[in-house]
């Protein structure tokens, strides 16, 4: 079983929760840390888990750090925000933390819960777009609101940040998830995360704050994209990559 441990409960009024995982290209992972950051965030809640699965040591002293998913709240903002630094793979781990975060959410009252991730993007897409999912035929016209489109056909959402919508409509919660278009799940997308938290700003009626560190790490992952372009063209040309 899991381990909660709550510091306190804090007060709100009716709060919304921001609920999350890392996934593909780390968007949910870089949208949630940053507004946890840029908001400044308050730490109220613990689930300790079963990770890592290892001791390190130095010079021979084993030193042992538990990692743990963390509940913040955001008073002003009227905002719970739930992370950690991993998604489960393991189906009873997974299902086990998305019951202790509807619990918690049950517990302070919220009334809707939003989760945040990534899709990828087909070949023949050109301009990235934020989807959503919802769990209450009433709210999609909610998220169309915000510039939101809806996913269409039929698909899945995997992991922590789809399968939370599926408890939560089981336990009767009200639950949207907004998804930003990636090109590639093997490299962080922080252009992504901010399109994300564009829409988050307006949809759960928070300040805007600066986005210029998620600006500026996407710059650096181009500029690293066309370093390793360029490297394999001359590779493929069976060129010598040259000394500097």
């Amino acid at each position: 079983m899991l381990g909660t441990k709550i510091h306190f409960l804090p007060k709100l009024e009716s709060p919304n929760i921001l609920a999350a995982l890392p996934d593909m290209g780390n968007v949910a992972g870089i949208g949630i840390n940053y507004i946890i950051k840029k908001l400044e965030a308050k730490l109220f809640a613990e689930i300790y888990s079963y990770w890592p699965p290892y001791v390190s040591y130095k010079d021979g002293i084993v030193d042992y750090n538990q990692s743990s998913y963390k509940f913040y709240y955001l008073e002003k903002e009227n905002l719970v925000i739930f992370n950690g630094e991993f998604n489960p793979t393991d189906p009873r781990r997974l299902y086990e933390i998305c019951y202790e975060v509807v619990q918690m959410a049950e517990r302070l009252n919220v009334q809707r819960l939003y989760s945040i991730g990534a899709a990828l993007r087909p070949a023949t897409s050109t301009e990235p777009k934020v989807f959503g999912a919802v769990n209450k035929e009433h709210l999609k016209e909610f998220v169309k609101k915000f510039g939101v489109e809806l996913l269409e056909g039929e698909g899945q959402i995997t992991g922590f940040n789809g399968l939370i919508l599926g408890i939560a409509k089981e336990r009767g919660l009200e639950a949207t998830c907004i998804l930003g278009e990636i090109d590639n799940p093997n490299t962080i997308q922080p252009k992504a995360a901010q399109s994300i938290l564009n829409v988050l700003v307006n949809m759960l009626d928070i300040k805007p704050f600066n986005m210029s560190e998620l600006e500026e790490e996407e710059k650096r992952k181009k500029f690293m994209e066309q370093q390793m372009s360029y490297l394999e063209n001359i590779l493929d040309r069976g060129e010598p990559p040259g000394i500097a």
